[in-house]
């Protein structure tokens, strides 16, 4: 009696053991018109594009796969299925542009499966920002990841406009995770990856000093995964003709504390990998 009553006295004392965080790594990559790196590719460049961006994700290795500029799911399932089963396409999106299909979409893939996954072409905002974003969620543990994937408008054109339907998809975007969407429970934690075309403002390197995409997503308690890191070290745009290197592609995050990207080298597009390593 004297022993049953000693164990329950522990097992008050002593509250079950929380479980323990899960280590994931997220990459984005802009694969520049997959598949072929160009509008119209023949079969057999495509076929090329394909086996060596295979070869690089499995060298990235990551849980996590968020892709901009993918022509097609057929595409991405074609790559993804000679790397493991447990590879799912989450979602890819369908953008129109103008009356056609997009060739440039966004694209979640995961080694786990999602519980939810959409995309949505942005609302005609104030500067009618292109495309859209795409959104999984995942259930880790007890614990809910959102996850969203973006390409924002790019620096070809009038720079004013550009940085206005850069401001206006990211001002849609926090809307969009402030709200209560009846597809999904509310996410824990969430992570915002992709090609946001724009670097830091208050940077030399920046090409819109007064782009307001960083404070915006700043106010919202977004953490830039790349804080602090000198721009030489995070490039993910070489240099080309007259663009010079810019830092395009990288994470913002909220829930998850301050964790830091890192650019990784790969072959296959004309975009560098940018990772993360995130625990829940």
């Amino acid at each position: 009696m004297r022993t049953l009553l000693l164990f329950a006295l522990l097992g008050w004392a002593c509250p079950l053991m929380a479980e323990p965080a899960q280590t994931l790594r997220v990459v984005t990559w802009n694969l520049q018109w997959f598949s072929g790196g160009r509008m119209g590719a023949p079969k057999d460049e495509q076929t090329k594009h394909i086996e060596l961006v295979r070869e690089e994700i499995r060298k990235l290795n990551p849980d996590i796969l968020l892709l901009q500029e993918v022509g097609s799911q057929a595409a991405l399932e074609e790559t993804l299925q000679p790397l493991g089963k447990e590879w799912k396409v989450a979602v890819v999106s369908r953008f129109m542009q103008g009356n056609f299909l997009s060739g440039q979409q966004l694209a979640i893939a995961a080694k786990i499966p999602a519980d939810a996954a959409w995309s949505e072409p942005w609302q005609r905002g104030w500067a009618g920002a292109p495309r859209g974003y795409a959104f999984a969620s995942f259930l880790i543990g007890q614990k809910r990841l959102g996850v969203y994937c973006l390409h924002l408008k790019s620096n070809l054109g009038n720079p004013p406009e550009n940085t206005s339907k850069r401001e206006d998809a990211i001002e849609q975007l926090i809307a969009h995770t402030e709200s209560k969407d009846g597809r999904v429970v509310k996410p824990d934690a969430m992570v915002v990856g992709g090609d946001f075309n724009t670097d830091d403002p208050d940077t030399p390197a920046a090409q819109s000093p007064s782009e307001r995409t960083f404070s915006f997503l700043r106010k919202a308690g977004f953490y830039w995964s790349f804080e602090c890191i000198e721009h030489q070290n995070r490039i993910t745009c070489p240099a080309k003709g007259r663009y010079p290197a810019a830092c395009f592609d990288y994470f913002w995050t909220k829930g998850l504390g301050k964790p830091l990207s890192s650019v990784k080298s790969s072959k296959g597009s004309d975009h560098l990998p940018a990772g993360i390593e995130i625990s829940l």
